[in-house]
């Protein structure tokens, strides 16, 4: 617990105020809608309107909000071009993933009936596509809306544009390791990882082009060449063969795993590990390009890859990702722009905290800014007799 107040709140301020806006105006209404998702009581531009703390009517809001789309696209490229220290010696890993906000209405921006992977079931939502880029911190986070054909369809009556999950992380994919190798870091310090519901051919294939390495997992029904014919995966690692026991050293659980090199039908010779955690009984498959990968170094690349796990339940529960109560495409892409700009800010910020050997969570990190946050308020309440006779009337009708 730290007893000094962190000035977390002023890092992002002069972050964002730092940047050549159009107006001065449209820079205090980007901060106004930033400190309400962040600090404020409730969600939405209606509920900062109601709290009365707002000196901008909804459509002045809204207006610079629109105005605002190319500018924020530039400061995120700038802050993470501007953060960005290429070392060398380290492993820069590329993590793909996806993440889903449940919304309501037909005329919602990207909505339509998906698969939600970590409910497990069909519901009304938008999907973003994200690419977290770190080493032993958060290094970049690029994102791109999926729009279903269903949306599409409903929307344009056409398919026109439409691009597949796939496609879009083949995108992202790419633009970032040509990034990395103009900076001159080696091919073989990127790695890339994914899930199982991003293993296909078409990816897996520009890796092996670009010279890089990846780790993904596949499913247990991935077809291989087995003395001449093709098998199954679950077929060929047998759960009665001899399993090995490692401690996983990040989180002290216990590791039973096999391995084997094997050719893939679709991913061509990789090294396949079988992997049991704990006590659970599933058995997890996960292949790689480096055959001479050990399994301390596969648990490694998997602990990072999990950070874009995190990330997805921080931007939801402390960022508010799908907290945009407006069904326009705009106002949408605004609002998923300065959530993922504003959780790279404060992974910078922690980052310098934990090189001056402070060690502190992105939680108590939000409670240091909405200290100041209610701090602020508190002044600007108080400043005035009459500002005192507006809280009295909020406080009375509330």
């Amino acid at each position: 617990m730290h007893s000094k107040i962190l000035p977390v709140r002023k890092y992002i301020h002069d972050c964002l105020k730092n940047f050549p806006w159009a107006s001065d105006t449209q820079f205090e209404a980007i901060w106004t809608y930033v400190d309400h998702q962040l600090a404020g009581r409730g969600r939405g531009r209606q509920a900062l309107l109601r709290a009365g703390m707002s000196d901008f009517s909804d459509r002045i809001l809204e207006y610079q909000l629109r105005q605002a789309n190319y500018y924020l696209k530039l400061l995120n490229e700038e802050v993470q071009t501007r953060s960005i220290n290429i070392d060398r010696r380290r492993i820069h890993q590329l993590s793909l993933d996806d993440t889903m906000n449940q919304r309501f209405g037909k005329k919602v921006y990207g909505a339509a009936h998906q698969y939600n992977h970590s409910h497990g079931n069909v519901c009304h939502g938008q999907t973003l596509v994200d690419l977290v880029h770190s080493t032993d911190h958060v290094l970049g986070v690029k994102f791109q809306p999926y729009l279903p054909k269903k949306y599409l369809q409903r929307a344009n009556g056409s398919l026109n544009g439409f691009e597949t999950k796939i496609e879009q992380a083949y995108q992202l994919l790419k633009k970032e390791i040509w990034q990395l190798r103009h900076q001159g870091l080696p091919p073989t310090k990127i790695w890339t990882s994914m899930d199982c519901w991003y293993a296909c051919e078409k990816l897996t294939t520009f890796i092996r082009q670009t010279g890089t390495n990846f780790v993904q997992g596949i499913r247990k029904n991935t077809l291989c060449h087995w003395f001449g014919q093709t098998a199954r995966l679950d077929l060929i690692f047998n759960q009665h063969d001899k399993w090995y026991y490692r401690t996983d050293p990040h989180s002290g659980k216990k590791v039973l795993f096999q391995e084997k090199t094997l050719n893939l039908v679709r991913y061509g010779r990789c090294k396949v590990f079988a992997i049991r955690r704990g006590d659970e009984t599933r058995i997890r498959y996960y292949i790689t390009n480096v055959l001479k990968l050990s399994i301390n170094r596969l648990l490694e690349r998997l602990k990072v890859h999990w950070r874009v796990e995190t990330m997805h339940l921080d931007l939801k529960e402390r960022f508010h990702l799908n907290g945009c109560n407006s069904g326009k495409n705009i106002l949408n892409l605004i609002h998923w722009q300065l959530c993922y700009l504003v959780y790279f800010l404060s992974c910078q910020y922690q980052h310098l905290l934990q090189r001056n050997g402070e060690k502190i969570s992105l939680i108590r990190l939000l409670f240091h800014y909405q200290y100041h946050y209610d701090e602020e308020r508190t002044r600007r309440c108080f400043s005035t007799p009459s500002r005192r006779l507006k809280l009295q009337q909020l406080l009375v009708t509330s």
